[in-house]
C-alpha cells in the first residue's frame, strides 16, 4: 500500500509543478506588476471591422491597486474627411480597487462623405494625478461585405499578445528569425505562405509581423485571400517592437515551453517506473 501511495504522490508532484506555472500563462489573464496603481488594461471594441450606420462599443479597461475618485478618461479617435475626431469623449470616473471597465457607445456616420474607408485609431487616455496613461486600438471601416485586415501599432499588439490567445506570425527569412523574433512567433516567409496557410487556425486572431510592415502587408492580403477573417498588420515591425523596448529572442535563447499534458504524464510514469525498478533491485 505504501508503494502505490508514493508513486501517485510522485505522479501528483510532477504534474502539480508543470502545470503551476503554465496556468496563469494558458488563461492570458492581466496580473498587475510590482508598483502598478493605475494601468490601462485594454482598449478595445465589439468588433474590430465595421461599415457605414454601425453602432460601436468602446471598452476600456482600466485596473487599480486601490479605491481612487476623479480619474479623467478620454477617448478620442476615427478622423473624419475633415480631420476632425468623430469619436469624442471625456468622463470623470471613480475607479474600484481591482479592474474596472468603463464603456463608451459611438454611432459610425451612414455617409461616406462624413468618413473614409480604411484604417482608423481610437485613442484612450487616463489621468490622475499629473500622470497620463495612453493606449491605442485599430478598427478598419469597409464597404458592406469585404473582409480587410486590420493595422496595429507596436503596443496594441503587445497587449493583444499578452492578454489573448492569438497566433503570431513572422514572415520574415529563416535567417532574420534566428537573429532576432518575437517569443512564440511562428515562422513562414512570405514567399512560402500561399503554400502553408493550412497550418494556420482560421478561428484564431494572426498577427503578423516583419522588419518594418511592408512583407507582413503583403502576407496579410495572402491570409485574407484564402478566407482567414481576423488579420492585425502590425506597423513598423519587429524595429518597431524593438525600438519601444519590447524583448525579442533569437534561436539559440529561445524560453523553452512549458511541457504537455502528455509529457508531464510520460515523465511522471518514467519516474515511477525507475522507482519501482530500483525498489525490486534492493529487494533482491
Amino acid at each position: 500500500m505504501n508503494e502505490k501511495i508514493f508513486l501517485v504522490v510522485v505522479a501528483a508532484i510532477v504534474m502539480f509543478s508543470a502545470f503551476a506555472s503554465a496556468g496563469v500563462q494558458s488563461a492570458f489573464a492581466f496580473s498587475p506588476a510590482a508598483g502598478d496603481t493605475i494601468k490601462i488594461v485594454s482598449l478595445s471594441t465589439d468588433k474590430d471591422i465595421y461599415h457605414l450606420s454601425e453602432n460601436m462599443e468602446i471598452v476600456l479597461s482600466v485596473y487599480s491597486a486601490e479605491n481612487v475618485s476623479n480619474v479623467l478618461i478620454i477617448v478620442s479617435g476615427l478622423k473624419g474627411r475633415h480631420g476632425k475626431n468623430l469619436v469624442s469623449f471625456s468622463r470623470d470616473a471613480n475607479l474600484s480597487a481591482g479592474e474596472n471597465k468603463v464603456v463608451f457607445s459611438y454611432k459610425i456616420p451612414s455617409c461616406g462623405c462624413a468618413v473614409s474607408y480604411g484604417n482608423h485609431f481610437i485613442n484612450a487616455s487616463v489621468v490622475q494625478d499629473g500622470e497620463v496613461m495612453n493606449a491605442t486600438h485599430s478598427i478598419a471601416l469597409t464597404s458592406r461585405g469585404k473582409i480587410t485586415y486590420v493595422n496595429i501599432t507596436a503596443e496594441e499588439a503587445k497587449r493583444v499578445i499578452d492578454t489573448e490567445d492569438v497566433i503570431l506570425l513572422d514572415v520574415r527569412t529563416e535567417e532574420e528569425y534566428d537573429s532576432a523574433h518575437i517569443e512564440e512567433a511562428t515562422l513562414i516567409p512570405v514567399a512560402e505562405l500561399c503554400n502553408r496557410t493550412e497550418e494556420l487556425n482560421k478561428s484564431k486572431k494572426i498577427v503578423v509581423y516583419c522588419r518594418s510592415g511592408h512583407r507582413s502587408a503583403i502576407a496579410s492580403d495572402i491570409l485574407i485571400e484564402h478566407g482567414f477573417k481576423r488579420v492585425y498588420n502590425v506597423l513598423g515591425g519587429i524595429n518597431e517592437w524593438e525600438e519601444r523596448g519590447y524583448p525579442v529572442v533569437n534561436t539559440t535563447t529561445s524560453t523553452l515551453k512549458q511541457p504537455g499534458f502528455e509529457t508531464v504524464l510520460a515523465i511522471a510514469g518514467l519516474l515511477a517506473i525507475a522507482y519501482w525498478i530500483k525498489h525490486k533491485r534492493e529487494r533482491r
